[in-house]
């Protein structure tokens, strides 16, 4: 078949094109030794001026091993991507054979099957159709019906649409009459929604009613509170203004009796102080008399002058407190003042309202909160000034403990400054160490780099060329046909340069001294000539090696005069390797006989 002749050809075309390798994936690297590398090897690495603190020779390694790893990890994800694009063509390969398989068929049928009896089966009650579809496929004729009933077709949908339309008005009216139905039966037990919802909205009303009339009876109180309240104001203001002025002048009579009694009590005092040196001399006045006239008494004893300590007893009335003090009409305006307010306190409570028993409670307990307030109030100011005092004595203490310092704790103080301006010192001098290290670095890496440029250049004053020699890890790679020390090198590694800087100056002042010394102005007629020398010896030493190349590829005398020469006697030459193992495998055909 057609299609899977096709599908075959497209799965050899995917394969052959599969086949190779992928075009993206990129070949393995594998990592040279880094002993053998030209630029990162140990033995050459310091010569080539890398300063790099981050750079290691492990990071190259590392570098290495990760892109193996990557490359590993994209060939596994290859394989498995391969792996799943063939299964999902294998899969589409199936499905796409399996229609072209019924599609032939299919099509196999309608252009070469004979649908008669299919046609008069399908049109069995139509016969004049099935005169005109007799020699005509089935496609065909489903697309001449098609065209044929595209009117009826279109004509039926409409009325299809009008039916369902017509319906559904039926059964809305039908549900409306079982309803008026439902109603006329059950009149009595039947509750409509909004009957159910006119009930709600009449009980809200009401209920706003009542909450309308106890707000007004509210509203009306409070007028009548403040209507007594107004009324009242006219005994409560005069009896307010005379306590007031009460006060006021019970503070100025306490004034003024401070204010006259001070100064009669002071007058009172200095008389009393007089009065007391008057009686002390007549009382010395009286016993000096009394003696004089005991003296002339000789017959009674005389007396014994005892001076007996007179006790001078202050009078009360002298104390300057003694008249700042209550009263006793202060005492009885003090009564007066506490029953007056007892007086207005009930006066609050019962003009308030015409009848006690409709006084609110919080009108009589706001007394007793008041004294609470106030009491609460004062714990507060002592709480606070308490608070204040321990903060100032805590200052204070903070300040005499700051300050009070010792001779040992100012010297360790004093040590602590010295030791933290050395430190400053010390860290300025290392900064400015680094930065003139890192200005100057640059200057002694080309001060190095000159230095072993010379050191390159008078490499060979003073000394004979140096020759390189093959060396062989052991005697078996000294064979006579593989004469390498015969064949001349054209590139050998660079010799190693000298690291200390001493020995490298006294090299090259002995190096110049003697180079200088060699050097003359004689010397320079011959200049030109040498130059040519120089350059003839060079081609002819490049054209002999040119001609050795050329001789060697065709080589084929000479190989048996490399074959004779022998560069040591105790290596067997290609004969005697003959001979002997000719000698061997005889040896061996004996045994086997014997």
């Amino acid at each position: 078949m057609p299609c899977f002749q096709q599908e075959k050809s497209l799965e050899f075309c995917l394969k052959k094109k599969n086949s190779g390798r992928d075009a993206l994936t990129p070949k393995v690297l594998r990592a040279r030794p880094i002993r053998f590398h030209g630029l990162f090897g140990m033995g050459y690495a310091s010569q080539h001026l890398i300063v790099d603190e981050k750079w290691t020779p492990q990071s190259l390694t590392d570098q290495f091993s990760g892109m193996t790893g990557l490359l590993t990890r994209r060939i596994i994800y290859k394989h498995h991507e391969k792996k799943a694009n063939r299964l999902r063509l294998l899969k589409l390969s199936k499905r796409l054979k399996a229609e072209c398989f019924d599609g032939h068929i299919k099509l196999k049928n309608i252009s070469s099957g004979n649908n008669l009896h299919t046609i008069r089966n399908y049109l069995n009650d139509h016969i004049d159709m099935q005169r005109l579809y007799r020699q005509m496929p089935i496609h065909l004729i489903v697309d001449n019906i098609n065209q044929r009933t595209f009117v009826m077709r279109k004509e039926r949908d409409r009325l299809e649409f009008r039916l369902g339309q017509l319906k559904h008005e039926y059964k809305t009216l039908l549900r409306e009459r079982c309803n008026l139905e439902n109603l006329m039966k059950y009149e009595n037990y039947y509750v409509l929604e909004e009957e159910t919802a006119s009930r709600i909205l009449m009980k809200k009303i009401e209920n706003s009613n009542v909450r309308l009339k106890a707000i007004r009876n509210i509203n009306t109180t409070y007028k009548k509170m403040i209507q007594v309240l107004l009324q009242d104001e006219i005994f409560y203001e005069p009896i307010l203004r005379s306590l007031d002025d009460d006060m006021t002048d019970q503070a100025l009579l306490i004034r003024h009796i401070l204010y006259l009694g001070m100064p009669a009590i002071a007058k009172f005092k200095d008389l009393n102080r007089e009065f007391q040196l008057l009686e002390e001399k007549a009382r010395l006045n009286l016993q000096d008399k009394i003696q004089m006239l005991a003296s002339l008494q000789q017959q009674q004893p005389k007396f014994v002058n005892q001076r007996t300590a007179v006790e001078t007893k202050e009078i009360p009335s002298a104390n300057p407190r003694r008249y700042v003090r209550q009263t006793y009409s202060m005492e009885r305006l003090k009564l007066q003042l506490q029953s007056i307010e007892k007086t207005i306190k009930e006066l609050k409570l019962v003009t308030l309202c015409s009848q006690a028993k409709e006084i609110y409670p919080q009108f009589k307990s706001q007394v007793e909160s008041n004294v609470l307030l106030h009491r609460k109030i004062e714990h507060h100011t002592q709480a606070l000034n308490a608070l204040r005092s321990k903060m100032n004595s805590a200052s204070v203490l903070e300040g005499v403990l700051i300050n009070n310092l010792s001779e040992e704790e100012i010297n360790r103080l004093n040590y602590i400054d010295v030791l933290k301006a050395t430190l400053k010192n010390d860290e300025e001098f290392e900064k400015s160490s680094v930065e003139y290290l890192i200005d100057q670095s640059h200057v002694y890496t080309m001060f190095r780099f000159n230095v072993w440029n010379l050191y390159e250049i008078l490499r060979h004053v003073d000394r004979n060329p140096k020759t390189f020699r093959t060396t062989y890890p052991n005697s078996y790679l000294k064979l006579p046909l593989l004469k390498f020390e015969m064949l001349e090198a054209f590139a050998v590694p660079p010799e190693v340069f000298e690291v200390d800087v001493e020995i490298l100056m006294n090299t090259l002042k002995r190096k110049v001294y003697k180079l200088m010394k060699g050097y003359s102005d004689k010397m320079l007629p011959s200049l030109k000539k040498s130059k040519q020398e120089y350059h003839e010896k060079f081609l002819a030493t490049f054209e002999q090696r040119e001609a050795y190349n050329e001789d060697d590829q065709h080589m084929t005398i000479g190989g048996d005069l490399l074959e004779d020469t022998k560069v040591n006697m105790n290596v067997p030459n290609r004969k005697q390797i003959k001979a002997q193992s000719a000698r061997i495998v005889e040896n061996a055909i004996r045994r086997e006989e014997s």
